[in-house]
C-alpha cells in the first residue's frame, strides 16, 4: 500500500510539472504573435525642397526602417541588404543629373548608415529629405 501511494505521488508529481513546461512553452512560443501585432508607432517625414513636408505615421512590428518603409510601398531602390540605396520616396525619384539624392535623419541628425540597418523603436522619428550635390 505504502508503494502504490508514493508511485501515486511520483506520478502526479511528474504530470504536473510536465503540465506545467507545456503551457509555459505554449506562452512563450505565441507571445510574439499578440503581443508584437502594431507595437511599435513610428512617424516618417519626407521633405523635398520647394514642396509641402508630407508625414506619415506608420504602426508596425518591423525590426529595421527599410522593412516598416517597404510594407507601406514607401520607398524603392537599388542593391540588397546593407547596400541598399533608396532612389524614390512616396513616388518621388531621385534625379541622377541633378545629383539628387536620399538623407534619412532621425531627429534632425545624421545617420551613417543604410536604411536596412536602422533598428526602429516605438515613437521613434525619421526624416527622409531630397538633398543635392554629392
Amino acid at each position: 500500500m505504502k508503494e502504490t501511494k508514493y508511485f501515486l505521488k511520483v506520478f502526479l508529481g511528474t504530470l504536473g510539472l510536465f503540465l506545467i513546461t507545456v503551457l509555459l512553452l505554449y506562452v512563450f512560443f505565441n507571445r510574439d504573435n499578440k503581443s508584437s501585432v502594431g507595437s511599435k508607432e513610428i512617424v516618417i517625414k519626407v521633405i523635398v525642397p520647394d514642396e509641402e513636408v508630407q508625414e506619415f505615421t506608420l504602426t508596425t512590428d518591423a525590426i529595421t526602417l527599410r522593412q516598416a518603409l517597404d510594407e507601406e510601398n514607401l520607398i524603392r531602390g537599388t542593391g540588397d541588404t546593407g547596400s541598399f540605396f533608396i532612389t524614390e520616396v512616396n513616388k518621388h525619384r531621385a534625379d541622377d543629373s541633378k545629383q539628387e539624392w536620399w538623407s534619412i535623419t532621425k531627429g534632425g541628425e545624421y545617420i551613417e548608415y543604410g536604411v536596412d540597418m536602422i533598428n526602429i523603436q516605438d515613437k521613434d522619428q525619421y526624416e527622409l529629405t531630397l538633398m543635392e550635390g554629392y
